[in-house]
């Protein structure tokens, strides 16, 4: 079971991406698919066969009501789904209509449940280690695939592709990955800290790899998850570690200013620009479905306005299932916020699933459909399974 939870956590965000790297890198892009979807399927396998070992803890789980509105809400989602199929030319949906329904039960509805049946205390070091490694091995592949384009100042990775017409993954994944990474590795080295001085050689390379994906993907919101999640580690530090952190980081912050203006990332200029560019466009997209959701506030209108969707789930959940949506999972969602630091509050290891949470909840509020949030319900899927095994020992 050790190595499937490792395994499920590796692919659930950043080591999707390993192997998509290496398609493109092969000039094989059309058929990426082939790639993605049988992977998608094996880790839904998976994922369905820990669901079953588990049957017992879901059957009668602490949080089971959060759970049942979980559910409930995602049936209700694809019914949302077959309205609007039904209901507009086909041109107006980004995907076909089934991709929909298929994405957001293998992406978010079975992970999520998966790891509400998982006793998080018994494999929270095989959950880590899966994503730290999926960091690790996408920086290796990009910084050997792309690492000269950074060298000549090129900058964000989609750069590439208008430079040379070679396709290259998305930029937000690789930044979110990095991001993610870097929290965790600092996670194991500042709270956790039980570590041989191999692995720490290991984080600390991990942290730099990490880094580069950072900036081929110069995304404001990972720069925004840095400043939310920093001041946890400063906060549920030791003493001491408080003011080293805090000493630190007035070195450190003008020195990661000056690598990313000598890379050519832009990400510097992409926060200073956010108010003149309408964060990238979103503010218009926001506005477009709130207006949408005022239109049908009760259950909410179409899944998508024109092929596009709002680019926040918050307001996406608003604009395509209205209030009856949000009263389903706003509550899951506040509870893992709440479940995260209280957990954190009785016991300071438990932070990586509340990092974990911070970078999903950032991601999606600026970017990602509403139907591929795993990075959101992962966490969340932790923190419950947590909270349950918990309640059994209590």
């Amino acid at each position: 079971m050790s190595r499937i939870v490792f395994l499920i956590s590796f692919f659930t965000y950043g080591g999707y991406y390993v192997g998509l790297a290496g398609v493109f890198a092969l000039n094989l892009g059309h058929l990426s698919r082939f790639y993605s979807q049988p992977l998608r399927i094996l880790m839904a396998v998976l994922m369905l066969y820990v669901i079953h070992k588990n049957r017992a803890a879901l059957a009668s789980h602490h949080l089971s009501r959060y759970i049942f509105l979980f559910i409930v809400f995602w049936v209700f989602y694809i019914v949302k789904v077959l309205f609007t199929a039904n209901k507009v030319i086909p041109i107006e949906l980004s995907r076909t209509w089934y991709d929909y329904i298929l994405y957001a039960i293998i992406y978010v509805v079975i992970p999520f449940i998966t790891f509400c049946s998982l006793d998080t205390k018994k494999y929270w070091r095989n959950i880590i280690s899966g994503f730290i490694f999926s960091g690790f091995a996408l920086g290796v592949v990009c910084v050997y695939l792309y690492g000269s384009f950074m060298l000549s100042g090129i900058g964000r990775i989609n750069a590439i592709f208008y430079l040379t017409g070679e396709a290259v993954l998305n930029p937000l994944p690789l930044s979110y990955t990095g991001v993610l990474t870097m929290l965790l590795c600092l996670y194991k080295l500042i709270i956790y800290k039980e570590n041989s001085k191999l692995e720490v050689l290991y984080l600390t390379v991990t942290i730099i790899l990490s880094f580069a994906l950072f900036l081929f993907g110069a995304s404001r919101g990972s720069v925004v998850v840095l400043f939310l999640s920093l001041p946890l580690f400063v906060y549920y530090s030791p003493l001491k570690q408080k003011v080293k952190l805090t000493f630190l980081s007035f070195i450190i912050f003008p020195v990661l200013i000056m690598v990313t203006n000598a890379s050519g990332s832009g990400i510097i200029n992409r926060l200073s620009n956010t108010s003149e560019d309408k964060g990238g466009g979103r503010t218009g997209l926001w506005e477009n479905a709130i207006e949408h959701f005022l239109n049908h506030p009760l259950f909410g209108g179409r899944i998508e306005i024109g092929h596009i969707y709002p680019h926040n789930f918050i307001i996406e959940i608003l604009m395509s299932t209205g209030i009856l949506g949000g009263l389903l999972l706003f509550p899951v969602v506040y509870k893992g916020f709440s479940l995260g630091f209280k957990s954190v509050k009785k016991n300071k290891t438990n932070l990586f699933a509340l990092l974990l949470l911070l970078v999903g909840f950032t991601l999606y509020s600026f970017s990602g459909g509403l139907y591929t949030t795993i990075l959101l319900f992962v966490p969340i899927g932790i923190m419950f399974g947590q909270e349950h095994y918990n309640s059994l020992e209590n």
